[in-house]
């Protein structure tokens, strides 16, 4: 136990030191750590350990580049533009419906990318004026846009820090769409609610709504917008559907189908520029689920796996829960996707008594709201931008600190009471 505490302390100093001394980026920093804890528990520097835990995530990270290439192909032939245009001239009359489908637009390039930095700018330049001009104000598109981009992270089929968790106690990612689908669209309603429909005019004008939206790229149709997205969501339901009879493709070669057809039906777009600007914006998550890869795989070596079990098994649940209710959203902040290894995976070790797919759903909800916090803050800083709010991101936040906290509370509620919830899967 003693060599377990020791490494461990050498880890988190390790840590601390490339990210405050060195100024190196999260990723590096926990590889740092990762091997300055090998080293400490003598194990020198595990060449084959390193290894394999650098390619742990290797299927995840293909869904996350193949699903992040359709996104920016939908995206460059002006997609995105045209299906706003036609939720708003569709939906006008009922602005509920209206502010809901945009939520799920925002939340779309999110849920199949990992990512909640590309929902926001992939869709905050175009939704932010639509929201604008229903005469919401800015500070509400923002966060409205914000807290879409934090839903997005949860959406299956791409959340991150599930398959972080479910692949570190082997786990297969499988049974997770219903409960995380439930955990997006119940928040996605109630913000619609008190953020969208509480300051919207009840009277709308689609030209005026869409006055200040971008122009639709010359030469892009209906045809190039609707027909991808129904392939590709077509062949997931189809595979899931009728199983015997339809092959599963996996999701990295269902995405690489749906830009093909993207390709073949809309605008013309250069496939490698939409390829490196991709791995431009992915490259954080990339990076992330690397080095945790590698991190888990050292804290099972060392023995600091063990420690964050015995101690989470011996803390008493007056102290357990509302330490994740403060830890896991700071934790968000600074480690990113690498929180649900160093936070979310030693709860999941030591809880096996829970139902596992339940426990990891909430978990993800409170890490995800990360976020939007400070001094990190990408989703809602990036939101803020994109939307053009010039109020200040101390104010903006102010605006969201309510529903963050709810939040938090839902996925601590949705963690404590998981064997109540396994209706849900």
């Amino acid at each position: 136990m003693l060599s377990a505490v020791i490494t461990l302390c050498v880890m988190v100093a390790f840590f601390v030191l490339a990210m405050k001394i060195a100024k190196m980026p999260t990723t590096l920093a926990m590889i740092v750590a990762a091997v300055a804890g090998s080293i400490a528990a003598g194990y020198g520097v595990p060449i084959r350990r390193l290894a394999e835990g650098s390619t742990a995530y290797l299927y995840f990270l293909l869904i996350v580049i193949a699903a992040g290439v359709f996104m920016d192909v939908l995206r460059e032939s002006g997609g995105l533009n045209i299906l706003v245009r036609d939720i708003t001239r569709g939906f006008y009359r009922i602005p509920f419906l209206l502010l809901l489908l945009i939520m799920l637009v925002v939340i779309f390039p999110g849920a199949i990318t990992g990512s909640g930095t590309v929902a926001v700018l992939a869709t905050g330049g175009i939704v932010g004026p639509v929201l604008a001009g229903m005469g919401i104000p800015r500070v509400d598109v923002a966060a409205f846009v914000s807290l879409a981009g934090i839903l997005s992270l949860i959406a299956p089929p791409v959340n991150v820090y599930a398959m972080v968790m479910a692949a570190g106690i082997n786990l297969p990612y499988s049974g997770f769409f219903k409960p995380l689908a439930i955990l997006t669209l119940v928040p996605a309603v109630i913000i619609v609610l008190f953020i969208g429909m509480r300051r919207a005019k009840r009277v709308l004008d689609p030209d005026e709504i869409l006055k200040d939206t971008p122009p639709v790229p010359k030469g892009a149709s209906r045809v190039g917008v609707y027909v991808p997205l129904a392939a590709v969501i077509g062949l997931m339901v189809v595979s899931r559907l009728f199983p015997l009879q339809v092959p599963n493709f996996g999701l990295p070669l269902i995405f690489v189908m749906g830009v093909a057809v993207a390709y073949i039906c809309g605008v013309r777009v250069s496939l490698v520029r939409s390829f490196t600007s991709s791995i431009d914006m992915l490259l954080p998550i990339i990076g992330i689920m690397t080095a945790v890869g590698v991190l888990v795989q050292i804290m099972s070596l060392t023995g600091v796996k063990g420690l964050f079990v015995t101690t989470i098994l011996t803390l008493p649940a007056l102290l357990l829960y509302p330490g994740l209710f403060a830890t896991l959203p700071l934790a968000g902040t600074f480690l990113a996707f690498g929180a649900a290894a160093v936070f979310g995976l030693p709860y999941m070790w030591a809880s096996l008594g829970r139902d596992q797919i339940i426990a990891i759903s909430g978990l993800s909800l409170c890490i995800s709201l990360g976020a939007m916090i400070p001094p990190t803050a990408l989703v809602g800083k990036f939101a803020v931008s994109s939307v053009e709010y010039d109020g200040g991101y101390a104010q903006f936040l102010k605006r969201c600190a309510i529903p963050v906290l709810l939040l938090d509370l839902a996925g601590i509620l949705v963690v404590y009471f998981a064997n109540s919830l396994k209706f849900l899967l």
